[in-house]
């Protein structure tokens, strides 16, 4: 099984539910950027001025979130961070336990020092633990957006997917 190739293309390939989880996660903490570029769109999707934006509910901007077919590349950078960060995060921090990188409650502190690639043996030693605990999609989600931030340090990622 192969990763999308792009941020877009996997947002495109999630389900409605998943896509709306991530929209909901990031309505709870935007990036201004993100947040930016996610009200412009509602504004042209919903046919509202720019000053009504502020005045629309929460449920319908996840709404509108979630069906874009084509969001701006930072916002669905936003919205994949926001999907994991948010209510997924125990997949990230049980993924970095199983591979022994240090981070606290799943986030790698900037300044942590990581390998400079994960080898196959390790990420498939991560998935025997990850498997009892995490759906198989959510785990191959996870792992495609990972290799997409950084495709040389978890080239592991899609060699194993396909096992998930």
């Amino acid at each position: 099984m192969s990763f999308e190739p792009t941020p877009l293309r996997l947002w495109r390939a999630l389900p409605r539910d998943v896509r709306s989880e991530a929209a909901r996660a990031f309505w709870e903490r935007p990036s201004e950027e993100a947040a930016l570029a996610a009200a412009r769109e509602i504004v042209t999707i919903l046919r509202v001025r720019p000053q009504a934006f502020h005045k629309i509910p929460i449920e319908q901007r996840v709404r509108a979130v979630a069906g874009l077919a084509h969001p701006p590349e930072a916002l669905v950078d936003a919205l994949l961070v926001s999907l994991h960060v948010g209510p997924r995060r125990k997949l990230l921090a049980d993924f970095l336990d199983a591979i022994g990188v240090p981070h606290e409650d799943g986030l790698i502190a900037e300044d942590a020092e990581l390998p400079e690639a994960i080898d196959v043996p390790t990420v498939r030693a991560a998935l025997d633990r990850l498997r009892p605990l995490h759906e198989p999609d959510a785990i191959r989600v996870y792992w495609n957006a990972l290799w997409l931030q950084d495709p040389g340090r978890w080239a592991a990622l899609e060699t194993v997917a396909g096992e998930v």
